[in-house]
């Protein structure tokens, strides 16, 4: 069956989904493995996490607007405006990583598949709608979690950030499964991809020192008064 699936997905006619057979096959191993251990799918974790958490996220910026708390109103929604524009920044060394060879094939392209249970399928244009819509949704969210934590700081934070970002996904079994080894080391050019990739998100720390109010730690009562 899994053997069929992959078929399946590596004959799509989109080429750049073609170019992805290798992540093709490193997930329909991990899927088999979440099967056994009872996890769920990505379409399933959509219904019951990721569309829940945008709706809690929502609540609490309509519970801060209106309980007047201007400091976290302002970092929430800067940051993850920057979040959104730093994405853009990412995606120019992603993009130009995967078409050098560089990156093992179009994620955004296939978490929508997996978004939309389109596994078997291969990729359609509400799929890419999908994933592009879920990888810019992931880039608001990090901006906003920057923001919101260390407000206004200087931009080596926000490299660090993008840095820590970037070792957090090359450690993870989203990298593992694409059979490509441990953080990538069986493709060297995808670590280095992935490391300039975030280093450019980093972008956001500019953004954020011109928009957000005030340079305290959410932590610290802010000395601007800004809410």
């Amino acid at each position: 069956m899994m053997q069929r699936e992959m078929s399946v997905f590596i004959r799509t006619p989109f080429p750049t989904f073609r170019r992805s057979a290798a992540y093709a096959r490193g997930q329909g191993r991990r899927r088999g493995g979440y099967a056994q251990a009872g996890y769920f799918k990505l379409s399933t974790l959509a219904v019951w996490v990721l569309l829940p958490s945008i709706a809690v996220l929502f609540a609490v910026l309509t519970v801060a607007v209106a309980g007047h708390e201007r400091r976290l109103v302002n970092r929430m929604l800067m940051g993850g405006l920057a979040g959104g524009l730093a994405t853009i920044g990412l995606e120019a060394v992603r993009i130009t990583g995967f078409h050098l060879g560089q990156m093992p094939g179009s994620l955004p392209q296939l978490a929508g598949v997996l978004l939309l249970d389109r596994f078997m399928l291969g990729p359609s244009l509400w799929s890419d709608v999908a994933g592009w819509a879920y990888h810019y949704w992931n880039g608001v969210c990090f901006g906003l979690i920057f923001a919101v934590l260390f407000g206004r700081k200087p931009l080596r934070i926000a490299l660090a950030y993008g840095v820590l970002m970037a070792l957090g996904f090359l450690a993870s079994p989203a990298v593992t499964s694409l059979g490509i080894g441990f953080m990538g080391r069986d493709m060297p050019g995808m670590p280095v991809t992935v490391v300039l990739a975030h280093l450019a998100y980093a972008a956001l720390g500019v953004l954020t020192r011109r928009w957000i109010r005030d340079p305290e730690w959410i932590f610290v009562r802010s000395s601007a008064g800004a809410g």
